[in-house]
């Protein structure tokens, strides 16, 4: 499977040029021209490699590289500065925010080779040799831990100069071995005869072999150690793995309880909100039950005079103390009476014992009722005039009159064979004001 390098640089020349030097190795490379936008790229995509430059607008190398080190889940991705800067305290600095090392921009194709060989991106053999299969888990392993990633770094570096300078000791050895046999075999021909120059240098030629065992204890050491590191980052991996799960447990079983908690918390809230509303419900019932018992008036009475307006108050009184909040509907109904004429003073009520076929008048025109039923007194009409005033706007007054239109008490048909007191009682009970109550 192909392996992926990111090149992160604002120059245009310098991805081409680095891109052509990686694609040789056939790996996909993919380019960003800010740190900003490598970023985006590393929300979906995950390379085995980047190669950050270091002077950028915007967001630089160095804040970009702590950020992707600070993601867990792009902190194993190893990163190459790639930069004109240099110096040892810069490779510090670089590797101190988790880059893996520093390659400057004009580095030639065999520098690339190396450092993606020591990244493992690639295999130290040809592209598609099976070394490179293993890369992407040592990849792993090394990006998690930088200061054991740059340890191991230089441990590479370490053994492979002791296995070139091992081949060079083997091959003087295998070359002083035909020598000593050459010499053994002229000895026998000839006399044995040993001279101290001889002696001298059969022990220089022992000499490499005990160079051979040093440089094989000093291998061993180095194995050991390199295998102490892995088992003990292996043992700190699998107890992160295991707290981690642990953690993730707690935390699934600590949503579930709150989450059955809300839902309950919500269901009795619900309920309790239910039952205060058909409470609500059932209070303003009553209150505007009670508040229309008895608000008949009198035959020429005002509709809306100080009686209502006393009825009127303490209604006002009960929706403040339940925190109503909405319009209060006054209608006004107006009763035809059977009315007999009084002189100039006008019509009176008719004698109750006369036939209502007999009354000179019953009732008013309609437009006469409409305006009988808007006459109030002056302290109703300032009473719901500053009602806003008084509860700041919650409780506002609507005055409706219905005239004669809409009785509430039918009327006799036939006139003649009712008396005038039956028919004004039918009126006294149509002569009325009601109440009603519209919550917001």
């Amino acid at each position: 499977m192909s392996k992926t390098a990111l090149i992160v640089d604002d120059s245009r020349s310098a991805r081409v040029v680095l891109k052509k030097m990686l694609l040789t190795h056939e790996l996909i490379v993919d380019t960003a021209e800010s740190a900003e936008a490598a970023l985006i790229y590393l929300n979906d995509n995950r390379p085995d490699v980047i190669f950050m430059d270091h002077l950028m607008p915007g967001m630089d190398g160095f804040e970009a590289v702590s950020a992707i080190k600070n993601n867990p889940h792009t902190a194993t991705i190893p990163i190459m500065m790639y930069t004109s800067q240099e110096g040892e305290l810069y490779v510090g600095q670089a590797r101190a925010l988790g880059a893996v090392g520093v390659l400057p921009k004009h580095v030639e194709p065999v520098e690339v080779s190396k450092v993606l060989q020591s990244l493992r991106v690639i295999g130290s053999g040809p592209v598609g040799d099976s070394t490179s299969e293993s890369s992407s888990g040592d990849k792993e392993i090394s990006g998690e831990f930088p200061g054991l990633e740059t340890l191991d770094h230089d441990l590479r570096f370490l053994i492979q100069d002791l296995f070139d300078q091992q081949r060079a000791v083997l091959r003087r050895d295998l070359l002083d071995s035909y020598e000593t046999i050459a010499a053994r075999v002229v000895d026998e021909i000839r006399p044995a005869e040993i001279d101290e120059a001889d002696e001298a240098g059969a022990i220089d030629n022992n000499e490499p072999s005990a160079w051979l065992r040093a440089a094989m204890a000093i291998l061993v050491i180095v194995s050991m150690i390199l295998a102490w590191l892995y088992w003990q980052r292996e043992q700190s991996w699998q107890a992160m793995q295991e707290q981690n799960t642990a953690l993730a447990s707690e935390l699934s079983e600590q949503r579930t309880a709150d989450v059955n908690s809300n839902l309950e918390s919500r269901r009795r809230l619900d309920n309790y909100q239910d039952r205060v509303d058909a409470m609500f419900t059932i209070a303003l019932h009553n209150l505007e039950w009670g508040a229309n018992q008895g608000l008949t008036y009198k035959f020429e009475e005002l509709a809306l005079s100080d009686v209502r307006l006393a009825v009127l108050m303490q209604l006002e009184d009960r929706l403040e103390m339940l925190g109503f909040s909405g319009v209060v509907r006054i209608e006004t109904n107006v009763g035809d009476f059977c009315m007999n004429r009084s002189g100039s003073a006008g019509f009176e009520l008719a004698l109750a014992q006369v036939s209502a076929s007999n009354c000179d008048q019953i009732g008013v025109s309609n437009g006469e009722a409409y305006e009988l039923g808007l006459r109030q007194s002056i302290e109703f009409a300032n009473f719901v005039r500053l009602s806003n005033e008084r509860s700041s706007g919650r409780i506002q007054y609507e005055t409706v009159s219905l005239g004669n239109a809409a009785p509430v008490m039918d009327y006799p048909v036939n006139t003649a064979s009712v008396t005038a007191g039956a028919w004004n009682e039918i009126a006294r009970n149509n002569n009325r004001v009601e109440l009603s109550l519209y919550p917001d």
